[in-house]
C-alpha cells in the first residue's frame, strides 16, 4: 500500500471518530501525513456530498460580531472561528467557538473588556460551568502577540488539524501569517494543510502599532492575571496548570 493511500486512508478513519465525511477539499486540507501532496493527487477520493450545512449560518454569526463590534477593539488583532464550526461539520445545538489575538500586555485587559462588552450587549454568550446553547459565542481560546506558539504539551493531531481548520474572520498586522510561522510543529502532523495555509495572502494593516508601551496597561493587564488565577484557585477551585492559563495565553477549551 503507497503512503498516499495509506494518510488517505488514516485521515478518514480520524473524520469518522467525529462524525465527519471530507470532501476532495477538505480531505487535502486535512491530510495526515508528513509529506506535501497536491490536490489533483487528492481529487476524486473524498465524499461526493456533504450534508451538515449549519455552519455556515454560524460562521456567518461569527462574522456579523466581527464586523460590527470586535474590528473596531484596536487591541484585538485576530479573530478566528475554530471547533466544529471551523470543521464545517456543526449540529444546530452547538455553540461557536472564537480565538482572539491581542496586542502584547493586552490579553486580560480585553478578555474583561469584551466580557463586559458582551453583557451590556446582550450578546449571546457561553457561561461558565454552564452547558453550551445554539448559537451562544464562547471566547475560549486567548494568545497575546508574543505567545503565537501553542504549548509543546498541546502538540498534538487533535491540535494541528483544529489549527489548520480554523477560519481567520479579521487580522491586523499579518497576525495569522505569525501564528503560523509559529507553530511549524503543524508541519509534523498535516504538511499538506500546512503549506496551502502558508500559501494564502494576506494584507497587512502598517497603521497599527501593535506593541504596547503603556505601561499602566501593562499593570492593569497584570493585576487581571493574577484576579483571574486567584479566582480560578480560590473561588472555583481549580488547580492552575500554566499550559493552560499564563500572563500570554489561555485556553479555556477543556478538549484544547
Amino acid at each position: 500500500m503507497d503512503e498516499l493511500k495509506i494518510a488517505i486512508d488514516k485521515t478518514k478513519s480520524y473524520a469518522i471518530k467525529y462524525g465527519q465525511k471530507l470532501n476532495d477539499e477538505q480531505l487535502f486540507l486535512r491530510l495526515i501525513s508528513p509529506k506535501i501532496y497536491r490536490f489533483i493527487q487528492i481529487k476524486g477520493k473524498g465524499t461526493k456530498k456533504t450534508d451538515r450545512s449549519d455552519w455556515q449560518n454560524k460562521f456567518s454569526k461569527a462574522k456579523l460580531l466581527t464586523e460590527k463590534y470586535l474590528i473596531n477593539m484596536k487591541g484585538i488583532l485576530m479573530v478566528a472561528v475554530t471547533g466544529s464550526v471551523a470543521a464545517e461539520f456543526a449540529f444546530k445545538n452547538e455553540d461557536i467557538d472564537l480565538l482572539i489575538v491581542t496586542k502584547n500586555n493586552e490579553l486580560w485587559w480585553w478578555r474583561l473588556y469584551l466580557r463586559f462588552f458582551i453583557w451590556w450587549h446582550k450578546i449571546p454568550h457561553r457561561k461558565y460551568g454552564k452547558k453550551e446553547t445554539a448559537n451562544e459565542f464562547c471566547f475560549n481560546l486567548w494568545l497575546d502577540e508574543d505567545n503565537l506558539a501553542i504549548p509543546r504539551q498541546k502538540r498534538n493531531l487533535k491540535n494541528a488539524a483544529d489549527l489548520i481548520m480554523m477560519k481567520v474572520i479579521m487580522e491586523k498586522n499579518g497576525t495569522y501569517d505569525k501564528f503560523l510561522k509559529n507553530n511549524y510543529w503543524v508541519n509534523k502532523y498535516l504538511a499538506t494543510g500546512y503549506e496551502e495555509r502558508m500559501k494564502i495572502s494576506r494584507k497587512i494593516d502598517k497603521k497599527i502599532n501593535s506593541k504596547n508601551k503603556n505601561s499602566l496597561m501593562k499593570v492593569i493587564n497584570k493585576i487581571l492575571f493574577k484576579g483571574q488565577c486567584w479566582y480560578m484557585q480560590v473561588i472555583n477551585k481549580q488547580k492552575l496548570n500554566k499550559g493552560e492559563i499564563n500572563f500570554g495565553q489561555a485556553f479555556f477549551h477543556k478538549n484544547s
